[in-house]
């Protein structure tokens, strides 16, 4: 299972209700599984033990596994995963992992939680065509106050509107390509003020036989994790301006999702001027941001490891004069990686 939407708008609080109250496994976001699917040809054919073991290496390396250890206490085992594997594919070897981590919790169902996959989402249906997703949409103009506080992201109205837009537009075609058994889009705010309906709803979509009993039995509990009050935030700490400028752009989408429009379409557009000052306020607040930097020097160091990914290849060399008269070409000859 997967948890879509952009960040700041939920996900986490919803990977937290699934986790304490349905049984489904979450840990950090494991931000892995596109970047590794792209250079999949480097590793091999994973039937080979060498090739298999080593992409579970490199993927281990991953900071997703140092976060679940020190938050969940999870160790991941290689030489289980290379015994336990079913199918030596790349999806396969995901599985064997999420799988691993969910039994160290005794739960019998995995999920994850990575905003940026929603850029990917066809990736992750090739990989899993029998995933289920749970889209969670809040009120662009609060994910917009939420993520001015993060070091990546959006720092103004207009910049968030666009990346928000954007973002659910791409959810969005891609949910109405599934069936309805596999998508299903929950509004954060409705899961502000009824948790415990929602999460039946959700009970429900999973295929949960007893979602009924479920939902009234977590409905004291799940209450007591929900702050009914964290909405509606935008109208007073976006600016009237950043306000119009957010409705602007996401006015039709806002509107689609039954958040309130409050220049109901009476929005003064944006000069040029305007864009060029907005886009270079984005800039700075980025620029000036410690945590903006320590993740930009993480994803550095995951390039720089990915450009030398063939260096690393666990591999034999053999020199000419070792090999028989035969093969003496003057050339090197690899064993299969």
């Amino acid at each position: 299972m997967f948890v879509l939407g952009s960040a700041r708008s939920g996900t986490s609080l919803m990977c937290r209700l699934l986790l304490d109250h349905l049984g489904v496994n979450f840990g950090s976001e494991s931000q892995f599984i596109v970047r590794h699917h792209q250079r999949l040809t480097k590793y091999g054919d994973l039937r080979d033990d060498r090739c298999l073991r080593w992409l579970f290496e490199e993927i281990s390396r991953e900071r997703f596994f140092e976060r679940t250890r020190n938050n969940f206490g999870f160790v991941f085992d290689i030489d289980e995963a290379v015994r336990t594997i079913e199918h030596r594919t790349y999806a396969g070897a995901l599985r064997t992992i999420f799988e691993q981590f969910a039994r160290s919790k005794g739960l019998p169902r995995w999920g994850d939680k990575t905003p940026a996959y929603c850029r990917h989402l066809p990736v992750l249906h090739e990989l899993f065509p029998a995933a289920q997703y749970i889209h969670v949409v809040r009120d662009g103009r609060d994910v917009a106050v939420s993520a001015f506080q993060a070091g990546f992201g959006p720092k103004n109205g207009f910049e968030a509107a666009s990346d928000w837009t954007e973002l659910v537009r791409t959810i969005e075609r891609f949910g109405a390509t599934l069936p309805p058994t596999a998508f299903i889009t929950i509004r954060y705010e409705d899961v502000l003020s009824d948790p415990a309906a929602q999460l039946g709803r959700i009970a429900q979509f999973l295929g949960i036989a007893n979602h009924e009993e479920l939902r009234h039995a977590i409905a004291g509990p799940v209450r007591a994790r929900v702050w009914p009050n964290n909405a509606g935030k935008s109208l007073l700490l976006l600016s009237a301006r950043e306000n119009e400028c957010f409705e602007a752009s996401a006015a039709d989408v806002l509107d689609a999702y039954g958040y309130p429009l409050r220049f109901r379409r009476r929005t003064r557009p944006l000069s040029r001027t305007e864009m060029i000052y907005w886009r270079a306020q984005g800039m700075w607040k980025r620029a000036v941001n410690t945590e903006y930097w320590a993740d930009n020097c993480y994803k550095l160091g995951l390039r720089l490891r990915r450009a030398t990914l063939d260096l690393r290849r666990p591999t034999r060399t053999w020199r000419w004069w070792s090999l028989p008269r035969a093969n003496r070409s003057g050339t090197t000859v690899r064993t299969h990686p």
